[in-house]
């Protein structure tokens, strides 16, 4: 099993380049690897602001670029529940029965949404800002990306600038906060091909200490 997503050896490469366009080259790498991915599995707490009103929840995404399923672990009453997103639908699922909630639009429609979306805007979101910060002692990329379809919307993540796992995110919809994403997991059973034959996979403890350090 692969952990992480290999991407630190085309990071350590950017690392030594000199110039200006260092920041932007990082970027562009970043998402280049998110592009490629094709399938992964993601946990993340995540806290939704609603009109003053603030719920959590604990989401697992069984993640792929067209289609990924998001399952409930946390709360209680809620767990198990799952869902299907694409890139234009939600469907809902329990004990075996399916409900078609129809088509979405903006992260601010559902919080099984948000995982999905923070993956798409990762690969393929248009960069608004980027600049480095510091998570809990963990040097950070932060990267502001907007979505065509999704005007208003803006999906920030801090990724280790080490391993580029995601480290935390917030979701602004027309200047509000709506979602804060905290990740604990992400796991991927393959990885671009020119990164993974000539040298070794992320370890496990590798990425828990990414995580275990985030949320100190």
């Amino acid at each position: 099993m692969r952990k992480a997503l290999l991407f630190a050896p085309m990071l350590m490469l950017l690392l030594t380049a000199c110039g200006g366009g260092e920041e932007k080259d990082l970027t562009a790498d970043l998402q280049g690897q998110y592009a490629a991915l094709e399938a992964a599995t993601l946990e993340a707490g995540i806290t939704c602001h609603y009109d003053g009103e603030i719920r959590e929840y604990t989401l697992r995404c069984d993640y792929a670029p067209e289609k990924s399923v998001v399952t409930v672990l946390s709360p209680e009453n809620l767990a198990g529940i799952s869902a299907t997103v694409d890139k234009e639908t939600l469907t809902l699922s329990y004990d075996d029965i399916s409900l078609d909630a129809g088509s979405y639009s903006a992260a601010a429609v559902s919080p099984v949404a948000a995982l999905p979306r923070l993956m798409e805007a990762a690969a393929s979101g248009y960069p608004a800002e980027q600049s480095e910060e510091e998570v809990n002692g963990r040097t950070c990329l932060r990267l502001a990306c907007d979505l065509q379809d999704q005007e208003g919307t803006v999906y920030t993540t801090w990724f280790d600038k080490e391993t580029f796992l995601p480290l935390r995110s917030e979701i602004v919809v027309d200047g509000n906060m709506v979602f804060e994403v905290a990740w604990t997991r992400f796991e991927t059973a393959a990885a671009p091909m020119d990164t993974v034959d000539s040298l070794p996979p992320f370890t496990e403890a590798e990425e828990a200490s990414a995580y275990a350090n985030a949320e100190e």
